[in-house]
């Protein structure tokens, strides 16, 4: 469509002036150029890109189109321009009629049968035609038929691209409108025009200028409409009727706006008027949290002042930069608050085009097509094009992110993330980095997640990698290739338990990780890892592809699931390269790492820097941001300083089964931090261990990680400063070595990190011998259970461990960590999830998920050994639901009978789950004595609720008797309900 806009005002508006015909004799114009077009939009090869193909060719190999056009010039020039397009892996053709009369062939090449291979060839070609040959002339219907003949073997498919015919016309009247344009008339200065079969009351108009249209004055005489003009130029002229006027439709009212006058934000947040509300939730926490100014724009606003009321993502951009270039501008970051498609046009049903991203020129080359909302941050002069061959390079000048949400459901999703985020993640979780990658390919995804991991350590060293390599874990090869449920299993696991950044290298889809599948979207929406959202970078093919609007895909859903996922991803949207993968992968670190001002860089900042960093012709445009580009990493701010770390006799070297001091501050940029006030979480880590892979696809990989770990406990700092002891495992190693001492201090307003490298090993031979065993009380989901509840399908392991010398962690000697066996299997070692309490070594926390438990009855038992190795072992029974709906165990009051009071409590298998609860009671008759309604948020396996008096809603006390207690709950997190009833005894 396109669009005028009328104002209604005092003001004359504009009117059409008249030109004269200009006197003299002239050379005569009576045929005029005539153009005819065919193209449709049908097929798009691989939903990439902005060509799409019309006719297909496959079943049917034939198509005809037929024009009817009239009064075409005899013996004059036919030009026929034809582009084709076959995907065929043998060569194929077109043949080309015209009424019947073959004019051209095209040849078409063979495409690669290969994955990654071009899908399609465009054949391009020019005929020019006699109109007398072809029976142009004497033929109202003008019919170009196009036959495809396929390859010899295999996939052969052609479809018509477009054709455009060129023909040469009588210049004579016909219908209520004649448009028209005369090549031959620039041959001089003057031109007489000559229009027959013309009538009185018509109109000619001057339209070579459409903003500055002419009424021409000519002279009718003999059913043949005269005039001289210029024509030095050429000029383009319209016959109307006045009487019979193509009638405009009537759009809508647009209200006054002027985006121009605004001053420009910090954060400009362009969104579809569906989500307003949501992305003003946001921008109100970006105005309080981070003290940013915002401004939030529709995307139909930008398109009636930036592109006359059509769509146009070119538009957006002048938008952005007309803020980007006002004097003294903010603007640093652009939030893209919706989703966008590579369908402009709406041919896809139900398509999802809520803030159009850029699409590519190339359409058809799997690693040449792409998505990219860089050409918004393209700030500079000259940069409105952004040619692809040869590859023109641009450099992003501002941080640009997009969240691609389709519904107000979404939105409200992941701003809630957002802000919980900003407000209620802190946790040692944020000081870790995930590294996982795949196997094959001559182990170089193991090499670059290495190189990676090693980066960061030698950058960051305060913080913690962890190195996740599937040729790790046992593979199990089946029909339809290699799986490794155990990669799987402890991938699910490792996203629960929290990481600042999962980094993936290596070979993916739209839906899964890896040819092993270790990632899917079954798993991503099994996520409730609420709060520890991580952030996820992806060196990967089109994980996170977000402008089809037939599919999410799996990085996708980690961003817009409700209790889980990921904040935010730098990923993917159409097929890469290992090389450029990790050129960017690598610039990312560089920029993350990278403070200014003693502050880390937001998230859009890091990304622009990225970009720029990583520029390879088109080869890392695909590259998104999906986040919000305003939003920082929980990178600590401040520094740990550990001021001492020695044994209870004063030595620097730490001894086995010796009593650790360790003593140290906050500070920020060398300054002590005294008005820091919160915990601490502090790890003591033996020397790297090297650790090799199986070798299930190529030869073993070898690596060092600091994966040993000795001790894990808290501490409270208390006005910048903290203290604490522990007793150092036995097991540790005879000679002297250098261990990793880190630290993760937090609070409600920040956090801080650091690390130390004392010397240990030996042990103390003063030490007093310990012979007692740990105590350990076994839970499942929460301390409230009672042994032999039931628990659904989810569910997790809650033990209190408690042992004057401490609990040991350390990946040895075998029997001696922490580990749990169900139903007798195999144990399964769970160090990783246990926590020492504040201020003490001597007890602690282990809280461990599991997740797919088989409906029945099960033990489970849980063995743990104490720092001089002594071991415990406890059991706990337990019946498993099959988790479809919530199940209530008991309801029950006490004390029942009761006289005067009586609490109200009940047992379900959802513990951890926000639950609405409804209870009322009912006497013998039926008749209604009580109703009261509670939300339970992070329920516990029993509930207790408010006591109960005996008395009814009006006060009333009720008399002696037996009445009927009804509870009903209802699941928050997925609407399962339940009921149960008991028998109350009132002895009133």
């Amino acid at each position: 469509k396109n669009f005028y806009f009328l104002t209604v005002g005092t003001e004359p508006g504009k009117r059409i002036t008249t030109r004269q015909s200009i006197a003299g004799t002239y050379p005569v114009i009576t045929t005029y150029q005539d153009l005819a077009h065919y193209e449709t939009e049908k097929y798009s090869q691989l939903k990439s890109g902005r060509q799409w193909f019309g006719e297909q060719f496959d079943a049917n190999l034939t198509a005809t189109v037929r024009f009817e056009i009239s009064d075409i010039v005899e013996n004059s020039q036919v030009k026929l321009v034809s582009h084709v397009m076959a995907q065929s892996i043998t060569p194929s053709s077109f043949t080309v009629a015209y009424n019947n009369n073959s004019v051209l062939t095209q040849p078409i090449d063979a495409v690669p049968n290969t994955r990654y291979g071009v899908k399609g060839i465009i054949k391009a070609d020019t005929v020019v035609l006699n109109s007398n040959t072809i029976g142009a002339s004497t033929n109202l219907n003008q019919d170009i038929r196009y036959q495809f003949t396929k390859g010899s073997s295999g996939i052969s498919v052609g479809y018509l691209d477009f054709f455009l015919l060129t023909l040469s016309r009588k210049l004579t009247m016909r219908n209520t409108q004649l448009l028209f344009r005369s090549p031959e008339s620039v041959d001089v200065p003057v031109s007489a025009y000559e229009i027959s079969n013309a009538n009185a009351g018509l109109q000619i108009w001057d339209v070579t200028d459409t903003d500055q249209v002419v009424q021409q004055e000519a002279t009718l005489t003999s059913g043949k409409l005269t005039f001289s003009a210029p024509s030095e130029t050429l000029r383009t002229f319209v016959v109307i009727n006045p009487s019979q006027p193509a009638a405009p439709a009537f759009e809508g009212v647009v209200p006054n706006q002027n985006l121009r006058g605004t001053t420009s934000p910090e954060l400009l947040i362009i969104t579809h008027q569906n989500f307003i509300t949501e992305a003003q939730r946001l921008a109100a926490h970006r105005q309080q949290h981070a003290g940013l100014t915002t401004l939030i724009v529709t995307v139909d606003k930008i398109y009636n002042e930036y592109a006359g009321g059509k769509q146009d993502f070119s538009a957006i951009r002048d938008f952005i930069r007309s803020y980007y270039l006002q004097a003294g501008s903010a603007l640093k970051h652009v939030l893209l608050f919706g989703r966008g498609s590579y369908d402009y046009k709406n041919r896809v049903l139900n398509n999802s085009n809520f803030v159009p991203v850029y699409e590519s020129r190339n359409s058809l080359s799997p690693l040449e097509t792409y998505s990219s909302d860089d050409y918004y941050a393209f700030m500079e002069e000259g940069e409105g094009d952004w040619f692809e061959s040869p590859a023109q390079n641009h450099t992003l000048d501002l941080g640009v992110g997009r969240l691609p949400i389709k519904t107000i459901e979404e939105a409200k999703a992941v701003v809630d993330k957002l802000i919980e985020y900003d407000t209620q993640a802190a946790g040692a979780w944020q000081n870790e980095i995930l590294f996982v990658a795949d196997d094959g390919d001559f182990n170089i995804h193991h090499s670059q997640a290495d190189q990676l991991a090693t980066y960061v350590e030698q950058t960051y060293p305060a913080m913690t990698t962890r190195r996740f390599f599937v040729d790790s874990f046992e593979q199990i090869s089946r029909p339809s290739g290699q799986t490794s449920p155990a990669a799987a299993k402890a991938l699910d696991l490792a996203i629960r338990k929290g990481s600042l950044i999962v980094n993936f290298t290596g070979h993916g889809s739209e839906r899964v990780w890896m040819d092993e599948r270790i990632l899917d979207e079954v798993m991503v929406k099994s996520w409730k890892n609420k709060p520890m959202y991580p952030l996820f970078v992806t060196a990967t093919c089109e994980f996170g592809r977000h402008d089809d609007p037939l599919q999410i895909t799996s990085g996708e859903l980690t961003l817009l699931q409700p209790k889980g996922g990921s904040i935010g991803l730098v990923t993917s949207a159409r097929p890469v390269n290992s090389s450029t993968n990790f050129t960017l992968n690598r610039a990312f670190y560089e920029a993350l790492f990278s403070k200014t001002n003693n502050q880390y860089p937001d998230l859009g900042s890091t990304f622009r820097v990225t970009k720029n960093n990583s520029t390879s012709g088109i080869a890392n445009r695909n590259f998104s941001l999906l986040a919000d580009p305003s939003m920082k990493l929980a990178l600590p701010q401040n520094e740990i300083a550990f001021d001492e770390i020695t044994t209870a006799a004063g030595s620097s070297v730490l001894t086995g089964l010796s009593q650790i001091i360790v003593k140290g501050h906050i500070e920020n940029a060398g300054t002590p931090s005294n008005n820091f006030n919160g915990n601490i979480i502090l790890s003591f880590l033996d020397e790297p261990v090297t650790q090799t892979t199986k070798g299930d696809e190529n030869s073993p990989f070898s690596y060092s990680e600091l994966s040993n770990v000795l001790y894990r406990g808290q501490a409270v700092i208390t006005q910048g400063e903290f203290e604490t002891s522990f007793v150092l495992t036995k097991n540790i190693p005879a000679n002297t070595s250098v261990g990793t001492f880190t630290g993760y201090a937090y609070n409600n307003v920040t956090s801080a990190s650091g690390f130390s490298n004392p010397s240990f090993g030996g042990l103390d031979a003063s030490a007093v011998p310990d012979n007692t065993p740990p105590q350990i009380k076994l839970f499942m989901g929460d301390t409230t259970f009672i042994s032999g509840g039931i628990v659904g399908p989810s569910t997790r392991i809650v033990a209190l461990l408690n042992d004057a010398s401490g609990i040991n962690i350390t990946d040895s000697p075998e029997g001696k960590q922490i580990y749990f066996a169900l139903d007798g299997g195999e144990p399964q070692i769970i160090n990783d999830y246990y926590l020492a309490d504040v201020g003490t070594d001597k007890s602690g926390v282990l809280l461990y998920p599991l997740e797919g438990l088989e409906k029945g009855n099960h033990t489970l038992t849980l063995t743990a050994s104490d720092t001089h190795n002594n071991t415990t072992t406890v059991s706990v029974p337990f019946v498993v639901t099959d988790g479809i709906r919530i199940e209530i165990e008991e309801f029950v009051n006490y004390p029942n009978p009761f006289e005067g009071n009586t609490t109200l409590e009940f047992t379900h298998t959802r513990p951890g789950e926000d639950l609405e609860v409804w209870v009322s009671i009912v006497d013998l008759a039926g008749n209604k004595i009580l109703e009261q309604q509670y939300e339970i948020l992070a329920s516990q396996y029993r509930v207790t609720l408010a006591e109960w008096d005996g008395r009814t809603a009006s006060g009333t006390k009720l008399g002696r008797g037996i009445y009927v207690g009804k509870l009903s709950v209802r699941s928050l997190l997925d609407g399962s309900k339940n009921e149960q009833f008991t028998k109350l005894i009132v002895l009133n």
